[in-house]
């Protein structure tokens, strides 16, 4: 007998607590290279922004290694509380994650590099949070992070079932007040936050009806659903979420054409020592 909820009796299986998100997997390789490229290396202290579920943590510890430390910050209690469950399953001694606003880190001159994935584009004033974490580097640290360009996301012929999502789906974020080009404005946000000018990359996918592009489209609306009625930017029925993904490779079958995602844009710097 136990007071408990059931998962402290039956403990969730490890795959169901320890697997990255279809997004987070599909980013994965272009973030990882991106890290390699912008200079992480084994040993280094790495902090996570805004670090979510863990995923970039983990990659970046992959890299870093077990001499190397991550720590990853988030606002959330439930969200970081899933974060360190996932690194305790991993075993993975050299992961932590806290609970923590930006503005309030204790880390000023702590670590080698400053990571965050498709995290400044939810943010209102990205240049004060990008001066905020570059206090937390030491000098000669780097500061390194990937961000969408919503709007390139095309599909060649023109495909109605997946302009109409990308249509919705741009639409949604634009009332959300999400930054739909907050890839090509790291450029900028780095400067204005007193980084030098940042080198930058460009990574995305692109193929047709056989390719990872339609899952990728449909597993980000069936996130954005909820959100995109609540904004009386489309109804569920009008979607049919669950028919979604078929229903796009299919059309591409027919037109035999091929659609890209939003581009995936890098960007990374060094603080002057």
């Amino acid at each position: 007998m136990t007071n408990g909820s059931i998962d402290t009796v039956v403990a969730p299986a490890r795959q169901e607590v320890d697997a990255p998100s279809l997004l987070a997997g599909a980013c994965e390789p272009f973030t990882r290279s991106l890290f390699i490229e912008a200079g992480l290396r084994p040993g280094m202290r790495v902090l996570d922004a805004w670090s979510g579920a863990g995923d970039v943590a983990f990659l970046a510890r992959e890299i870093v290694g077990p001499s190397g430390e991550v720590t990853g910050f988030d606002p959330s209690p439930a969200t970081v509380a899933y974060a360190n469950e996932r690194a305790a399953f991993r075993g993975l001694k050299n992961v932590n994650f806290v609970e923590g606003s930006v503005e309030d880190l204790p880390y000023d001159g702590v670590f080698d590099a400053v990571v965050g994935r498709l995290v400044l584009m939810y943010r209102r004033d990205p240049t004060r949070d990008l001066r905020a974490l570059i206090r937390c580097l030491r000098p000669g640290g780097f500061t390194v992070f990937q961000e969408l360009d919503m709007l390139p996301g095309k599909t060649v012929p023109p495909a109605k079932t997946v302009d109409d999502v990308r249509a919705w789906l741009l639409d949604t974020f634009a009332r959300a007040g999400i930054e739909l080009e907050m890839g090509p404005k790291l450029y900028g946000a780095f400067e204005a936050a007193g980084l030098p000018p940042p080198q930058m990359r460009v990574d995305g996918f692109m193929g047709g009806t056989a390719s990872f592009a339609p899952a990728i489209v449909a597993h980000v609306a069936r996130l954005l659903l909820p959100k995109a009625e609540s904004l009386g930017t489309i109804g569920a029925k009008e979607v049919d979420i669950d028919t979604l993904e078929e229903r796009m490779r299919a059309e591409l079958r027919r037109t035999g054409g091929v659609m890209s995602t939003p581009l995936l844009i890098g960007a990374w710097a060094r603080r002057s020592t």
